[in-house]
């Protein structure tokens, strides 16, 4: 395996075995955030296949080993060390770092949870197709568990009792996946910035994640913290919500909105375009970083126009281009969330799987030209046919944290040699 992405692997191809299970090669999914290789593998036990997983791997060359090899294997491995604490319901596992072989080359993998269910992107895209949005319950729901998981990661500390100060910095609508059962779960930490003993230190000029979902602070090179990732779950929820993103400027034109700025705000939008056209990145990158500095309360309640006042004034809040203004904590978020879903009547996640069916059957012809299996990275989609009358309608109560196991999974943080 000289490179991250050059070596071909055939379906079976036994990457590692660990306790009495073989792991093969599955799928190529791409090359992750951080140069790293991205794939699924099937775990086969002497009973048969179990699933499958997702594996994050980087080379280990032979001889002198390139800088960026070396600075992915530093993110993998960190993004492993800093799992042992993060063991949430609603944030997916990471079982362990294992070294690979790749015919005759060997490579360093990360083996992760690979949670089933549509993602928001996949939902957002069934609800357009069908005509209708998700309701405003599904979406206090979804963002009550997303702040639930983020309120556990923000709240870290070390075994010695210090702050990890874990920010997850791409929180996107691909990164969020409601499970088969209705459980929400964000599944990626690959370039979360934290204090762990022994990091990397992050120097990009630009946000690590999906640019067009970060908050108006990393876009323009600041320092970002816990706030940061509650903005991107805002841009995120109204976006499901309505179709309508904050970045995206319509009808308003910027040279419009430019008397909005000050100097000082000028000089920071034109380095932080100064650097996106230095770097090549898409022209959409730079209107939102335009769009970052300028958008105000009146931008932010148009885009959330046909929602209930009380949802909007969420938005209002989480979409303050001033990290003060926003929430303080994703706990405060959550309270918020969960208060209005209670005012709404029960609901639970029971009564989201029936809204993506409902979604699903209501799409009709039109589902037909989506494919689901692509979409969502070879995942037998989650939600199987059925009738309306077996699709259950009373509330079952969600497992806690208290209720689920918190216990590493086989061989994680633990380096085995084959």
């Amino acid at each position: 395996m000289s490179s991250g992405a050059d070596s071909r692997l055939a379906g079976g191809t036994v990457l590692f075995s660990h306790a009495g299970t073989a792991y093969e090669f599955f799928q190529e999914l791409g090359i992750g955030r951080n140069g790293e290789r991205v794939l699924f593998a099937r775990p086969r036990t002497p009973s048969g296949y179990k699933g499958k997983v997702l594996v994050k791997c980087v080379p280990l060359p032979e001889g002198p080993v390139p800088e960026k090899f070396q600075r992915a294997r530093a993110r993998l491995e960190e993004e492993v060390r800093l799992a042992q604490f993060l063991q949430h319901p609603n944030i997916a596992r990471v079982h362990g770092l294992f070294e690979m072989k790749f015919g005759e080359a060997r490579g360093l993998g990360a083996v992760m949870e690979c949670v089933e269910g549509f993602s928001l992107n996949t939902l957002l895209t069934i609800a357009q197709m069908r005509g209708r949005y998700f309701s405003e319950a599904f979406v206090l729901y979804v963002g009550a568990e997303v702040a639930a998981a983020l309120a556990h990661a923000h709240t870290r500390t070390d075994d010695a009792g210090n702050s990890l100060g874990i920010v997850n910095r791409d929180i996107n609508p691909g990164c969020i996946r409601l499970r088969p059962g209705g459980g929400v779960v964000l599944t990626d930490f690959g370039v979360a910035c934290s204090q762990l003993q022994g990091r990397l230190a992050t120097t990009l000029p630009r946000p690590p994640g999906e640019v067009i979902y970060a908050s108006p602070e990393a876009l323009m090179g600041a320092v970002t913290d816990a706030r940061s990732d509650l903005f991107s779950l805002g841009l995120v929820l109204l976006e499901f919500a309505t179709g309508r993103h904050l970045y995206y400027p319509g009808n308003l034109k910027v040279e419009d909105e430019s008397p909005r700025l000050s100097r000082e705000q000028s000089h920071r939008v034109l380095a932080a375009m100064t650097t996106t056209m230095d770097m090549h990145l898409p022209p959409v990158v730079e209107d939102a970083v335009q769009r970052a500095m300028v958008f105000s309360g009146k931008d932010v309640k148009e885009a959330a126009f046909g929602l209930s006042t009380s949802l909007r004034s969420v938005f209002l809040r989480l979409l303050c281009r001033e990290p003060a203004s926003r929430y303080p904590t994703a706990a405060a978020l959550e309270l918020e969330l969960r208060g209005q879903l209670a005012r709404l009547g029960p609901y639970s996640a029971a009564y989201a799987v029936k809204e993506v069916e409902t979604a699903l059957f209501e799409g009709g012809e039109a589902m037909e030209e989506l494919n689901l299996l692509e979409d969502e990275g070879g995942i037998v989609p989650a939600f199987p046919p059925r009738s309306q009358d077996s699709i259950p309608t009373e509330p079952h109560p969600l497992r806690s944290a208290d209720e689920t196991t918190t216990e590493p999974g086989p061989g994680a943080l633990r380096l085995t040699r084959h």
